[in-house]
């Protein structure tokens, strides 16, 4: 009794792309008669010349229309693949039907009318079938290896008529979840500003985000130098405008000004208490009408006239009283409005005729 050889497994043909259908170069250049360097030319442009797509088919034993998708120019690292209004492929089986013309479904189509007589030729009969197939695709009422099944084509092949002809699924749905680091870093430097601005406590924070406050306080050290506890005894107005730089970027003017009121001796409050807006505002003190300018009282125009006085005079006017704060009167409505009334805040303690006992 004769033993009988263990018949060789049939190896899988992968025709996702020219790489990973030859598995041997060498073998193949043989079969086809050129180099084995010419072959890797094929691999690094993914492309298989036309003048060859034969003997390759017949050397893997696989379908002319399965190798589709990778033929092409050797001189070309990009597919020359012309995809299809998704109408093209009804209005080709109108002209089959004898419904319109090749020339009507060309120019129905908006494509040069050898594309019309080109899938008319290579797919037949079958053209009807393939409409009809890629139709249930889509709808999901059949899988992709029974359309490819029925088609008689490889499942690569499939994917690249489906593209070409605006039958693709589109977009795969992501599977892992968006990554939460950047969300929860910006959560925790919205809150952290919160707490430097006085508006949350620490404490509080941490649980309306849900998270320690050591990660609140870390937080608050990355963006600012101020401890906490400083940051208490300065008026809410700074705060604020402190909070404003710090998001936005800006240079230091509320500490800068916060330290000349320190220096001049005012009485700092937590919160200043604004005066009632007066009937005219002629006679008032000059920074008093500054003070209105910056809370919105008045416009500087509305403050010129109650003085008779032209607007960039009255401007003029104004520099000269920010001058030893380092700004403008243009600079200050530059800045956020807490910086505006944290000056406004500032003209108020220079008003008042109290000053601190050395």
């Amino acid at each position: 009794m004769t033993r009988q050889k263990p018949s060789k497994k049939v190896e899988e043909i992968d025709l996702s792309s020219v790489k990973t259908l030859i598995k041997s170069p060498t073998a193949l250049a043989k079969h086809v008669n050129l180099t084995v360097n010419a072959i890797y030319r094929w691999i690094k442009v993914n492309r298989i010349p036309g003048e060859h797509i034969l003997k390759v088919a017949n050397f893997y034993n696989v379908e002319l229309i399965d190798l589709m998708e990778l033929t092409g120019s050797e001189l070309s690292m990009a597919p020359n693949t012309i995809l299809k209004p998704r109408d093209t492929l009804p209005t080709v089986i109108k002209v089959q039907d004898g419904v319109i013309t090749m020339e009507d479904a060309a120019a129905l189509l908006g494509v040069p009318l050898i594309s019309v007589k080109l899938i008319m030729t290579h797919w037949g009969d079958q053209l009807k079938h393939l409409y009809s197939t890629l139709q249930q695709l889509e709808l999901g009422a059949i899988s992709l290896d029974q359309a490819a099944l029925a088609l008689g084509l490889a499942k690569y092949t499939l994917h690249g008529i489906r593209r070409k002809y605006g039958f693709a699924p589109g977009a795969l749905k992501r599977v892992r979840p968006l990554p939460t680091l950047p969300k929860r870093k910006e959560k925790s430097r919205a809150a952290a500003l919160r707490v430097i601005a006085g508006h949350l406590s620490a404490v509080d924070a941490a649980k309306e985000i849900g998270v320690t406050e050591r990660t609140i306080f870390r937080k608050i050290e990355e963006l600012t130098t101020h401890k906490l506890s400083d940051l208490s005894h300065w008026p809410k107005s700074f705060r604020d405008a402190l909070v404003d730089e710090i998001d936005k970027g800006l240079p230091s003017f509320a500490e800068k000004w916060l330290d000349i009121a320190h220096k001049d001796k005012l009485f700092v409050r937590k919160t200043t208490k604004y005066p009632t807006t007066p009937a005219t505002w002629r006679g008032e003190d000059v920074r008093r009408l500054m003070v209105a300018l910056f809370t919105g009282e008045a416009s500087l125009t509305e403050l010129a006239e109650s003085r008779r006085a032209e607007p960039s005079i009255l401007q003029g006017l104004f520099d000269s009283q920010l001058v030893p704060y380092g700004v403008s009167v243009a600079d200050v409505l530059g800045l956020p409005l807490s910086h505006q009334f944290a000056m406004a805040d500032l003209l108020i303690w220079t008003m008042d005729r109290k000053r601190k006992v050395v």
